[in-house]
């Protein structure tokens, strides 16, 4: 077996990069092999509203210190599942797209759960916003194209699930489809808040949304 060259050669350095705030399948194990650690801390993505929000989730070492500053702070908003979130969302968009003028590509709808187990992504149209993904079937079934390989379409909003969205960001992010409960729910509103790098929005139901605010 070919050992890749960082394992074989002593002069090299084999870097492992991971955040336990982002282990949404299983444990991080990273923290138990031994490795010599370098704290990264600087978090320059989101806005400090949004980083402070979010690092009431962490896992982590350190404490996470936001270097952006939009001036916008995120919202919460309460919701009931079902049709009280899909108004709450037509609101949203409407607002966003409406009156503040937000280009649709800057905006991701993203949800807590499975594209096939969303409500919001078979009712796809809010208004004048239509959310997409070319990665998925109207039923929510994969088509097999990575998220990161989904393109832009500029009249339309992106929708897609936290899980498969993390690693990418949306200058603005609307979450919904939240659980209240669950196994790496801290992980999951974690990953999911800290995707927007100027406003999020959270559409919550009230036992969470109170969690939130």
């Amino acid at each position: 077996m070919l050992l890749p060259r960082p394992l074989v050669d002593p002069d090299d350095v084999f870097w492992v990069f991971h955040d336990p705030g982002q282990a949404l399948i299983r444990a991080d194990v990273v923290a138990g092999l031994g490795l010599e650690r370098h704290e990264l801390f600087e978090n320059h993505r989101n806005p400090e509203s949004i980083a402070a929000l979010a690092g009431r989730f962490y896992r982590g070492g350190e404490k996470v210190s936001a270097l952006r500053d939009t001036g916008r702070r995120h919202s919460v908003v309460s919701a009931e599942p079902g049709d009280e979130t899909l108004e709450a969302l037509r609101k949203a968009l409407h607002r966003l797209l409406e009156e503040e003028r937000v280009p649709p590509w800057r905006i991701a709808v993203l949800s807590g759960v499975t594209p096939t187990a969303s409500g919001v992504w078979r009712h796809h149209r809010f208004g004048n916003a239509v959310l997409c993904n070319e990665a998925l079937q109207d039923d929510g079934r994969s088509k097999g194209l990575p998220p990161e390989a989904v393109p832009d379409e500029p009249d339309e909003v992106l929708f897609e699930s936290i899980r498969r969205f993390k690693g990418m960001e949306r200058e603005v992010v609307i979450l919904v489809e939240l659980p209240v409960v669950g196994d790496r729910l801290d992980e999951l509103l974690y990953v999911g808040l800290t995707r927007a790098t100027t406003e999020l929005v959270v559409i919550a139901p009230p036992e969470l949304a109170r969690r939130l605010s």
